[in-house]
């Protein structure tokens, strides 16, 4: 049996001492869903990712299991497919938060949002989200080679488009619009914001991002590393209820000796498949009370997660360029409390 849907059903439904016998093939199974995922995604940089997606799918199919939330997943190929652009979303937004921010202002101007007549965003033959003038919509043609022109050669598009102005001093409207007309085809919005990057030298700070911390002597991890025992298949730990209730508990009681507005920053940067694990094993009664809020609002605010940095701000009385910073010292304290643990599979 090599359905997917069907092994997954099996695995779910067959009790203990049946199931067992689907967890490899099941395991491979959603193994390649998840590199045909992630053909479409930049994760050079990113580390760890294939195991961060697996993590998080494996962590929502064990709650599925034991009945922890009441939802199924219909389609095991969308659910892998999104589970990935949700991950990507997510770590790009933590390894190179201005690129991403810059994207999410773009997703706003051609989706309407900021209320710019002319534009439009729809999804191409392919499955890509690609961006452009409101009567292209459905055209074919793909613009990214010519916007990868412009990033290699700023000065030539600036003499052509711009008059010889500064990138830096136009505005994003205005510079979307003038790379639309020197492309003259519909574009991935991905390589239009790359494009609008690069023209305008938007760059991440390093030291904001987690994954490329160092930490004394050693390398930094990421920041669910710490819950894996790198000797043993993270599927089969994750699927172990001993194992990764005894981890979340270690987890939560270094983590109720933060301070409330890292906890915060912490948690509310959290994917809602972690959030909800977190729930399952601890309770929502005392999760809210550790992040200070009531239920009903954090149960309204899984769906969301992680919230942006803007939005996170708000909540723990910070300026947003100042949260990574704080869930940063906070995710440095847990690793670093978590090499002392000897933390593993017993």
């Amino acid at each position: 049996m090599s359905n997917p849907q069907k092994l997954l059903q099996k695995y779910i439904s067959l009790p203990p001492g049946e199931c067992e016998a689907y967890i490899e093939p099941l395991s491979e199974e959603i193994r390649k869903l998840v590199r045909r995922s992630l053909v479409k995604h930049e994760t050079a940089d990113l580390e760890d990712f294939e195991l961060d997606c697996l993590l998080a799918i494996w962590t929502r199919i064990d709650a599925i299991k034991r009945g922890i939330v009441d939802s199924n997943i219909e389609n095991i190929e969308a659910f892998v497919r999104r589970a990935v652009h949700n991950r990507y979303c997510d770590a790009i937004r933590r390894k190179r938060p201005s690129w991403y921010n810059l994207k999410l202002e773009m997703m706003d101007l051609f989706s309407g949002k900021l209320n710019v007549k002319g534009l439009s965003m729809w999804v191409s033959d392919s499955g890509e989200r690609v961006c452009g003038y409101a009567k292209w919509e459905g055209r074919a043609g793909n613009g990214g080679a010519k916007c990868r022109e412009i990033s290699e050669d700023i000065q030539v598009f600036a003499r052509r488009m711009l008059e010889n102005r500064d990138p830096a001093e136009i505005s994003n409207v205005e510079l979307a619009c003038k790379i639309l007309d020197y492309v003259g085809a519909p574009v991935p919005i991905d390589d239009l914001v790359s494009c609008i990057a690069a023209l305008k030298d938007v760059r991440d700070s390093e030291p904001l991002s987690i994954d490329s911390q160092p930490d004394g002597d050693e390398e930094a991890d990421s920041p669910v590393q710490w819950l894996v025992d790198d000797h043993v298949d993270v599927e089969q730990q994750v699927i172990n209820d001993r194992w990764l209730d005894h981890v979340i508990k270690w987890f939560w009681n270094e983590f109720m000796l933060l301070a409330p507005r890292q906890r915060k920053a912490m948690m509310l940067g959290m994917g809602a498949d972690q959030v909800t694990a977190i729930i399952s094993s601890i309770g929502l009664e005392e999760t809210a009370k550790a992040l200070e809020m009531p239920e009903d609002k954090l149960l309204k605010l899984i769906p969301q997660l992680p919230l942006p940095d803007a939005v996170t701000g708000e909540e723990i009385g910070v300026p947003a360029r100042s949260v990574p910073s704080v869930r940063f010292k906070a995710w440095r304290r847990i690793q670093r409390r978590s090499r002392k643990s000897g933390i593993s599979l017993e």
